[in-house]
């Protein structure tokens, strides 16, 4: 936005002493988090553009300002010891989304298991839902930890995505 430019905001707050009205733009449009649901499912290919790298991973930017974590271990089928090793910022990805945790607002994506052809996946898929139990809605049954940054399993084989099993299944 500029000087001059016709903007839609709800009014914050007011502050009679300083003067100063404090308005927003972004609560005027629809929070992407209430339907995610319905744009991505486990399992869908996705294209976006690497907007930030860390060293336990690569964020990538999806669409309606959401952006997924491809963790460390799903960048490549071999272990990534950099991250800039395998991604660069502003580079476009494709990858698969393994997990979706509404709640804490987080989309896990590999992009080692978007080059994995329909039967490997479904194969994949069917191994998590044995170990997890029958899912729903394309999602996995929800787990008791849960965090999309998080790939690694307690020992008992309880997982927490379909990247931890991927990760398992490269092992």
């Amino acid at each position: 936005m500029k000087k001059g430019d016709d903007v839609e905001a709800i009014v914050l707050d007011v502050d009679v002493d300083q003067q100063r009205i404090s308005l927003g733009v972004k609560q005027t449009q629809t929070d992407p988090w209430s339907e995610i649901d319905r744009k991505y499912r486990i399992g869908d290919l996705v294209t976006g553009k690497v907007s930030k790298i860390a060293n336990f991973g690569a964020f990538i930017e999806l669409s309606d300002e959401i952006d997924g974590l491809v963790h460390v271990s799903q960048l490549a089928e071999q272990r990534v010891e950099n991250v800039k090793d395998v991604v660069k910022v502003g580079q476009d990805v494709t990858a698969r989304v393994i997990k979706i945790d509404k709640e804490d607002r987080r989309i896990g994506l590999s992009i080692k298991a978007a080059n994995y052809d329909a039967e490997r996946l479904q194969a994949e898929i069917s191994s998590y839902d044995r170990i997890k139990g029958p899912s729903t809605g394309g999602a996995p049954a929800p787990s008791a930890g849960g965090s999309s940054s998080s790939s690694s399993s307690s020992g008992s084989g309880d997982f927490n995505s379909l990247g931890d099993l991927l990760d398992k299944a490269g092992n």
